[in-house]
């Protein structure tokens, strides 16, 4: 399930690149690494299966990248007005508890379990805008400009 999460998570920011570069190429390309690092990371959360024995560092490192990911596409989001706003600056609020929680699994002060609810608020976010993506998309007059 890992595996699939990260070539899923490998395709979504190349996917949306074209639409974001229009409203900030540095930006937009900087969402790309991000996600690229976030997945490389990823990887390692299943290096034990190819009998591989890498630091559990590593693999809740791809929490930190996911964190930067979900600034840099918020941010194009608020300033391009491709989705409503409010999606974009609950994003941008709930990656504080995200990242706390997930500096505080990888300092071993708490467990995956224990920060769980320091994750809730952006799981939901990135539920809600998913929803949104399917059922209207991004805004049609900003998409062309």
């Amino acid at each position: 399930m890992v595996f699939l999460m990260a070539v899923a998570i490998a395709f979504i920011a190349p996917t949306l690149f074209p639409v974001l570069k229009q409203h900030g190429e540095g930006t937009a390309m900087g969402y790309v690494v991000a996600r690229t690092l976030e997945v490389v990371f990823l990887m390692t959360a299943i290096a034990p299966i190819a009998g591989l024995q890498i630091d559990d560092l590593w693999g809740h490192a791809s929490a930190i990248y996911f964190c930067v990911s979900v600034v840099l596409l918020n941010v194009l989001l608020f300033r391009s007005r491709l989705v409503p706003r409010w999606i974009s600056m609950w994003a941008l609020v709930a990656v504080v508890p995200y990242l706390a929680g997930a500096v505080l699994v990888l300092l071993d002060v708490l467990t995956q379990t224990q920060a769980g609810a320091l994750f809730v608020p952006l799981a939901v976010n990135e539920m809600v805008l998913a929803v949104w993506l399917l059922v209207k998309g991004f805004s049609a007059e900003l998409e062309r400009a």
